[in-house]
């Protein structure tokens, strides 16, 4: 996890700026022991993360630094959990447990995650009002599968709340695979709209001569072949949200009369005379610079202001991982309805998903999910490097190194400090770059390098 507080900065944590803190996380298995966890989690019951990671649950709810465990309540009920949890250090926690199952049905681990904190709420006044504005972010909505789990998400999950009722243009960009279309589908669930049409046109696919019939549609006898009337997607959204994925690849000429249909509400389709009234919200979308296309002449700077009312960015995956384990739990259970399977995965499973960039972003996550619930094979190993790791080589060091050192923590750090050692070689010496490669701060590069050589000089 990418997550790092000096827990002597916990004291500079106020009302105002308490919902820039990242994500809490931990994994458990179903004993309630902790497999996994960042430094963020340990920092709000004041401990290290090399401390937490000794810990059961039920320990840390003995010791009372935590009130309750709704993890443990998952392993009870089998039934995903969601409460707000008070810690040690005055912090108010809302957490959600997540069971995934056996094929038998018994508990294999249980996912606790969480996002929203408040500081020393009063009263139980003050911590119902709390939960009540924290049911406004959907962690989980089925219908879109929209996954929030970090803190970008969730802000952008409050934007598009606060945007949905109004018909201001919105345009959203990011990669590609990030999910531009789902958050437009939950802006129009959530909208006045929400009973009428979502009509989705993928500009990049609609072939430059055929863009005009897509769009404004056409009357009977209008052109060779026209033998009866159509109407376009614009006229056909009306009522409704028109959502235009990579508008970035609209022709010149066709930018100008989607132009002024925007300023005008209204089109006429080819070969017609009458005026068709237009109702719809348009929701455009791009993983280009579109102001790089601006400035070299390849969209019109009048239509990017148009379209350009409330923008809205999604960051790639790999700069919101606790998105991963989200989403992650979410194909695997909507898969596995879907094929009848029970695949579930492991928490070194888990952590190679935490490590893997995810270059195509939710799509590519999806599909490699899909790829494991249908064949139960994680040779996410295969293209787990663009830079090329030599795993080979590394896991040829582990085995003829296994029975060197007999003391397991010395063990572990040769390890460790090897694999870092390794993409730090294929990231050409960037620590900065590796570091973010492994989901850890710069200076856990240079720390654990320097406890392996500390290890090797004592052999």
């Amino acid at each position: 996890m990418q997550s790092r507080v000096s827990p002597q900065s916990n004291h500079f944590y106020t009302q105002e700026n308490i919902n820039d803190l990242p994500s809490a996380l931990f994994v458990t298995d179903s004993e309630g022991n902790i497999l996994m966890s960042n430094e963020f989690t340990a920092l709000t019951i004041g401990m290290t993360l090399d401390e937490i990671i000794k810990y059961n649950v039920k320990d840390l709810v003995r010791l009372g630094y935590y009130n309750s465990s709704i993890t443990m309540e998952a392993i009870k009920t089998k039934q995903r959990v969601c409460r707000t949890i008070k810690t040690n250090k005055g912090y108010s926690v809302l957490s959600t447990a997540t069971p995934l199952m056996y094929e038998n049905g018994e508990v294999r681990l249980v996912i606790t995650t969480s996002n929203d904190y408040k500081e020393k709420l009063p009263s139980d006044k003050a911590n119902h009002r709390h939960n009540a504005n924290d049911q406004q972010l959907t962690t989980v909505d089925k219908d879109v599968e929209l996954v929030a789990e970090s803190l970008a998400m969730k802000n952008i999950v409050s934007v598009c709340n606060q945007i949905a009722t109004f018909d201001s243009k919105v345009f959203i960009y990011g990669e590609s695979g990030t999910g531009k279309e789902v958050i437009a589908k939950y802006i129009h669930k959530k909208s006045d709209k929400r009973n009428g049409p979502f009509i989705s046109i993928n500009c990049a696919a609609v072939a430059p001569s055929l863009f005009e019939h897509e769009l404004f549609g056409y009357e009977k006898g209008s052109f060779v072949g026209a033998t009866e009337e159509k109407i376009g997607m614009i006229e056909a959204a009306n009522d409704g949200i028109l959502f235009l994925d990579e508008i970035s690849e609209i022709p010149l000429d066709m930018q100008a009369k989607l132009l002024h249909v925007i300023e005008s509400s209204q089109l006429r389709r080819i070969g017609g005379i009458e005026t068709v009234p237009i109702t719809c919200r348009i929701i455009s979308a791009s993983n280009r610079d579109l102001w790089e296309r601006v400035k070299k002449g390849m969209f019109r700077e009048d239509l990017f202001y148009r379209i350009n009312v409330i923008p809205i960015h999604i960051p790639p995956l790999r700069s919101r991982r606790s998105d991963i384990v989200g989403l992650a739990s979410t194909f695997i259970e909507d898969l596995n309805r879907k094929y009848k399977k029970s695949f579930i995965l492991s928490a070194e499973d888990f952590q190679q998903l935490l490590w893997h960039n995810w270059p195509g972003n939710a799509r590519e996550l999806k599909n490699f999910i899909e790829r494991l619930v249908v064949t139960g094979q994680m040779d996410i190993n295969e293209y787990n490097d663009e830079k090329g790791t030599d795993w080979f080589t590394l896991d040829y060091f582990i085995k003829q190194n296994k029975d060197r050192f007999t003391n397991l923590k010395d063990y572990t750090a040769i390890v460790e400090g090897r694999y870092i050692q390794k993409v730090l070689e294929a990231y050409n010496g960037n620590a900065t770059k590796t570091a973010n490669r492994l989901g850890v701060h710069r200076s856990v590069i240079y720390r654990k390098l320097k406890r392996m050589e500390e290890v090797l000089e004592d052999v």
